[in-house]
């Protein structure tokens, strides 16, 4: 059914900003609108019906029943309803309907009137700004179509993190507010990021648009998969829309444990605060991870996140991925999985694995972004995939499998390249052009 503001909006003929002449030009929070800006009051149909047989007409005209979150559907009569003589008001209520034309003529609707003892009737319906969601009161304020409105967000713990358009810039801090406003208390600060992710701790700037900005609004808390993780949001990296790809590969690696008798050992090359190694070693699953981040800060909430879920068999490392790679084999350590979680640029460290002297070959798990389409998709992974390890991939005999873990951007979207390491990678020789070429380019943009 159509939104009831969405209706009010569609009559305005202008939003209650404009696009600001000079682009440069911020909206001060101060010049927010009154909230009676947002009033509005329509006249939507309703059908009045006996109170004993409300709960079975709504039923049967859920299709038709208005929509709208906070709004009470189900009225009693007024004073100033027209009703026919000898009615008893108190025993007849008014189910709202969607306001749409002829909603009377609907052959449900038609057939109540006509055989129920079912009236028509109207009902004055008032909302405020209180009333209205996060995209109803973005759409009347900024100038823009219904689809260009910002009213998602990702949340870490109670901060909103925003990647506004550069367009959307001069309404920041408008923008800000109303995400405050309807998402208060569980959210208390809304951040924007100001760039790209390009640092090689995956870190970005950002702004307090909207909030709390007092010491430590950068420190959040988060719970996923029945583990908790703190972390301060401006030092290390999280995604909380890869929750679904955590859990995803921990229980292909938890179930191969419970199905076996020895440990699963697994290695996190590029492991952040432990959105893998946390869980697959905080239940008891019989794996052992050995986690390791370039990143400092990472290291020091990887090492906290292990202390707070009690952890069994994690071992944590600061360490270059590379030195990370060869110092496991080194160690004679015999991991069975490998998770290599740097989308931008973790195919080109699997020429770590070159001359690899482990017992057993690994089962990989790479990450990387690739082509939206999914064959072309296909071959530019396996092609990074087989040039930094020197040698083919085998689809079948090295078990290869492409996973569209989710959507990027108009061009691209994330990919996990699962294989068995072939046994090629044992005599691959070391490229030491390739591996100076990697220190001194630039790093891709993580979007």
């Amino acid at each position: 059914s159509s939104s009831l503001i969405a209706d009010s909006i569609r009559t305005q003929q202008t939003s209650l900003l404009s696009k600001p002449d000079n682009p440069e030009h911020v909206y001060p929070v101060e010049l927010f609108p009154a909230l009676e800006e947002f009033d509005v009051s329509l006249v939507v149909p309703a059908l009045v019906v006996p109170s004993k047989l409300v709960s079975e007409y709504r039923k049967q005209l859920k299709e038709f029943v208005l929509d709208k979150a906070k709004l009470k559907v189900i009225v009693p009569l007024g004073d100033d309803d027209d009703v026919p003589v000898g009615l008893e008001r108190r025993k007849h209520r008014k189910i709202l309907l969607t306001k749409r034309s002829n909603i009377f003529d609907e052959e449900k609707i038609a057939q109540l009137l006509r055989n129920k003892g079912c009236f028509k009737a109207n009902h004055k319906v008032s909302q405020s700004y209180e009333d209205w969601s996060t995209h109803e009161v973005l759409s009347r304020l900024l100038p823009l179509p219904p689809n260009e409105i910002p009213s998602s967000f990702e949340q870490i713990g109670r901060l909103a993190h925003l990647n506004l358009r550069d367009d959307l810039l001069p309404f920041k801090y408008m923008i800000g507010k109303v995400i405050l406003d309807k998402n208060s208390p569980r959210i208390q600060t809304v951040v924007n990021k100001l760039a790209s992710i390009e640092s090689k701790y995956r870190t970005f700037n950002m702004e307090v648009v909207a909030g709390n900005k007092a010491d430590g609004w950068s420190l959040v808390r988060v719970k996923e998969e029945g583990c908790q993780f703190e972390m301060d949001f401006t030092k290390v990296y999280w995604n909380s829309r890869l929750g679904g790809e955590h859990r995803r590969l921990t229980q292909i690696i938890a179930d191969q444990a419970r199905d076996g008798s020895s440990p699963v050992i697994v290695a996190d090359l590029m492991a952040g605060v432990g959105p893998f190694a946390i869980p697959l070693t905080s239940k008891g699953h019989n794996i052992e991870v050995h986690a390791n981040d370039l990143n400092p800060a990472s290291y020091k909430y990887l090492l906290s996140n292990s202390r707070k879920n009690r952890c069994t068999g994690l071992s944590c490392y600061n360490m270059d991925a590379r030195k990370f790679c060869k110092h496991l084999q080194e160690s004679g350590i015999d991991f069975s999985h490998v998770i290599m979680n740097l989308p931008a640029t973790a195919p080109e460290f699997l020429d770590s694995f070159r001359e690899f002297r482990g017992a057993r070959l690994p089962r990989i798990h790479v990450h990387c972004f690739a082509p939206k389409d999914y064959n072309e998709a296909v071959q530019d992974a396996l092609k990074r995939c087989e040039s930094a390890l020197g040698c083919a991939l085998d689809i079948d005999g090295n078990k290869v499998s492409i996973v569209d873990v989710r959507n990027i951007s108009p061009k691209k979207n994330m990919y996990c390249i699962s294989f068995d390491l072939p046994e090629a990678v044992r005599t691959a020789k070391p490229d030491s052009k390739r591996q100076s070429s990697h220190a001194e380019a630039k790093r891709q943009k993580l979007n």
